[in-house]
């Protein structure tokens, strides 16, 4: 079973706006969470969770599909709400 905390994903998070973790390795992660059986249930469980480990999934996009990345307003997004400092609008 592969399962993620919020404690993780904003750890992985940190680390990838921080430039101490490569994009190889945050998606390699979030790969591992998304195809998953516990997936389909963390994005009813958590919407929030399901979100940011989604969107660094989505880093591994190159080439004319780097479009589809997340932009750093959207990680920054991510980041506040894991911290509680936004609420997390759907």
């Amino acid at each position: 079973m592969v399962s993620a905390t919020r404690e993780e994903a904003l750890e992985m998070l940190n680390g990838y706006l921080s430039g101490k973790l490569s994009k190889e390795i945050i998606y390699q992660w979030a790969l591992k969470i998304v195809i998953s059986d516990e997936f389909d249930k963390l994005r009813v469980k958590d919407e929030l969770l399901s979100g940011v480990i989604h969107a660094l999934f989505d880093l591994h996009h190159e080439g004319e599909e780097e479009k589809f990345n997340p932009t750093a307003d959207e990680l920054e997004y991510y980041r506040n709400c894991l911290e509680g400092k936004i609420e997390f609008k759907k």
